[in-house]
């Protein structure tokens, strides 16, 4: 009864938002939970750190705009071949995370992103460098572009269908491999469970929804530059730890408070990021788990006197 609650209100939103500013930030929220979402496969339920999560987002979006400028291809079929090429170079992201860990597979994730980007901006002769693709077509149903509103319902659509999808997986042999593999990686492999596969796979499956929320991007905008930098991967992974990894709605609440509260700040001018960080940093100490059972361990906490702590817990 909740879930649709909430699906009813996200389809009335955009119907009663102020202005066409807001109308463009449900969008973006809508972009960010693609992208928090399909990140949460890789960290929060195989504890894999990746930290180039923005250039399989890019190469998404510079596989749209290509097709779209120089095939004519239409935007429901840059969908897919976004996402289809960005998994491509998931598989090539996750060689290496069959030997590295930890602070080490992040920084060869760290470097395999800047080689996505300096491709991005030298590659004259594909990606016009510095100057970008524009010109892209807009989105079309029945030869009529989307408006703004209809670009936000389209994204809408598509995480309603990446967090079913994930759901299912996480519920099937394949989740139960994969927080195998994040729980004990040697016990895992120990019980005939292919931990190889399944961590590409995870980069994959990662990789393929940020492609096809890259094509969404270059539709949306028109227009593509080497723009998808280290710092929006640090965006990504931060939704997904604020709102809880290795959580469905975890990830999409991270997306909206990170996307939104910055905007609502702004009143606030230079201390707005301060705040945000804040708010960053004390849901990382709290505790491990969804939204949810962070604010009821943190009411726990706040209502508790400090005397009458159990024995043996900390304070």
């Amino acid at each position: 009864m909740l879930a649709l609650a909430g699906a009813i209100a996200l389809v009335a939103l955009p119907h009663v938002l102020p202005n066409q500013y807001w109308t463009h930030m449900y969008f973006m929220v809508m972009l960010w939970a693609m992208l928090a979402s399909s990140l949460n496969i890789a960290v929060g339920y195989t504890d894999l750190a990746n930290l180039s999560h923005a250039a399989f987002f890019g190469i998404g979006a510079y596989t749209a705009a290509l097709l779209s400028l120089r095939a004519g291809v239409p935007f429901y079929l840059t969908l897919p071949a976004g996402g289809l090429f960005a998994g491509a170079f998931g598989v090539l992201l996750g060689l290496p995370s069959l030997r590295l860990k930890g602070m080490y597979l992040a920084l060869a994730t760290i470097g395999f992103g800047e080689i996505v980007r300096m491709v991005e901006i030298n590659w004259d002769a594909v990606t016009r460098g510095p100057m970008g693709l524009p010109g892209i077509a807009g989105a079309e149903i029945f030869g009529n572009e989307l408006s703004k509103i209809g670009y936000g319902y389209y994204a809408l659509l598509l995480v309603a269908i990446e967090v079913l999808v994930i759901r299912n997986v996480v519920n099937s042999r394949i989740g139960r491999a994969l927080r195998a593999i994040k729980n004990d990686e040697i016990a895992a492999n120990s019980l005939g469970i292919n931990t190889t596969y399944y961590k590409i796979l995870a980069f994959v499956m990662a990789s393929f929804f940020a492609g096809c929320a890259g094509s969404v991007y270059a539709h949306y905008f028109m227009f593509v530059s080497p723009s998808f930098t280290m710092s929006d991967s640090f965006t990504m992974l931060s939704m997904v730890i604020v709102g809880g990894a290795g959580t469905l709605a975890g990830p999409l609440f991270g997306a909206a408070l990170m996307a939104i509260l910055p905007e609502v700040l702004r009143f606030a001018d230079l201390y707005r990021m301060v705040i945000v960080g804040a708010i960053m940093i004390t849901t990382v100490i709290i505790k491990e788990g969804d939204v949810r059972q962070r604010l009821a361990f943190l009411a726990r906490k706040l209502g508790r006197p400090a005397g009458r702590a159990k024995a043996g817990e900390v304070s």
